[in-house]
């Protein structure tokens, strides 16, 4: 199961080269099960140049295929507040986390929908704690497992969290399906006549 939902079952039979379509479908389910978030601690903690916190970002966003962050977009984001500035040109971890965040979470919610969400998390709870159950559950969501129980975040930021992972990931799921079964057919055009 992937984000609560069940993961492709595919016959044990193949039909030719339209079942190798779906196949790779179900590889990048698979692919996806094994990618794991850092938490907190595993991030680096010197201070970072934009180059480097790039990378770092884009490491991560690659392996579940969700587009990258450039300089010119993160220097956006510190000139519309999104994020905070750096400080002589370096970024310290809790910004990394943010820009996890926000390159994570960009395709479904608006830049102010995320930092209201970040702010709301936070509000009663540490960076640190909120950052890292974040992890934690999508970590479990990308695993297909359940996801742990947790005294430390109020179940409403809990669930607000589950449900941004879900339909970010969710998204992730359906345009990789449609993609492989466009693959293996292509719909019939729409015809102007209509009756």
């Amino acid at each position: 199961m992937i984000f609560g939902i069940n993961r492709l079952e595919l016959p044990h039979k193949k039909a030719g080269c339209d079942m190798d379509k779906l196949e790779e479908y179900q590889r990048w389910q698979n692919n996806l099960a094994r990618v794991r978030f850092p938490r907190w601690k595993e991030l680096p903690t010197l201070g970072l140049y934009v180059d480097q916190v790039v990378a770092i970002v884009n490491e991560q966003l690659n392996h579940l295929g969700i587009e990258p962050l450039t300089k010119s977009m993160v220097n956006n984001y510190v000139k519309k507040k999104v994020i905070q500035a750096p400080i002589k040109k370096k970024y310290a971890v809790n910004q990394l986390v943010d820009l996890l965040l926000i390159g994570l979470l960009k395709s479904n919610f608006s830049l102010d929908d995320i930092r209201a969400g970040i702010a709301q998390v936070t509000m009663n709870s540490y960076p640190q704690a909120a950052y890292d159950r974040f992890v934690e559950i999508l970590n479990a969501l990308l695993a297909g497992e359940e996801i742990p129980s947790n005294n430390v975040i109020n179940p409403q930021n809990d669930r607000l969290m589950t449900l941004a992972l879900k339909s970010v990931l969710t998204r992730m799921d359906a345009a990789q399906l449609l993609t492989a079964m466009q693959k293996v057919a292509q719909p019939a055009p729409l015809e102007n006549n209509y009756l």
